[in-house]
């Protein structure tokens, strides 16, 4: 009785095995995929779309910014099929954006520099993000942001918002230094 019953275990086994190959193999080329440091597995890096800027028309985030303030955002793209507007704003090297929320959902994508970003957690805690070129992110509406560049290059923030562009901003969000302190 014994024997019969191994022999069945090993024939489910042997079937088993067989049926999870095809799997093994995808998993294989899955792994293939991305490149292993040590016995760590990483991502590829994140590639950033191509966004044509030549003939963009830079123009202030807000009637009430300064001429003076160099922050400056293009409308890239409107898809009125889905509702969204596609925008890139730019902000020179070691320069803090006010504090700023849409009112719709969104996504941004880091095309050039690096940002740090400011927000609060589902936890309600204060958060910090640093992104770096191809990061991507979901917004939902009326989450409040801050955000700067870092030093060195400056940035360009690819953001869809599904709706107008329309930022909101604190009163007197203009009248504060834009500078990030130490840079």
């Amino acid at each position: 009785m014994w024997s019969v019953l191994i022999r069945t275990g090993a024939r489910s086994l042997a079937a088993f095995a067989l049926a999870m190959l095809p799997a093994c193999s995808t998993y294989q080329i899955a792994a293939t995929s991305l490149s292993q440091v040590g016995d760590v597995f990483t991502p590829p890096a994140p590639s950033t779309p191509k966004i044509d800027l030549s003939a963009a028309k830079w123009q202030k985030l807000s009637p009430a910014q300064p001429d003076a303030n160099p922050l400056r955002v293009a409308i890239v793209a409107r898809d009125a099929e889905i509702g969204a507007t596609r925008v890139v704003v730019k902000a020179p090297p070691s320069f803090a954006l006010p504090a700023y929320w849409l009112n719709a959902q969104g996504t941004y994508t880091v095309l050039k520099g690096t940002f740090e970003f400011e927000t609060v957690g589902a936890d309600g805690q204060p958060q910090k993000l640093i992104q770096a070129p191809g990061a991507f992110a979901l917004v939902p509406p009326n989450l409040i942001q801050r955000a700067a560049t870092k030093a060195g290059d400056e940035g360009l923030l690819y953001i869809t918002v599904y709706g107008e562009w329309a930022p909101s901003f604190a009163e007197g969000a203009w009248a504060m230094p834009s500078l990030r302190a130490g840079s």
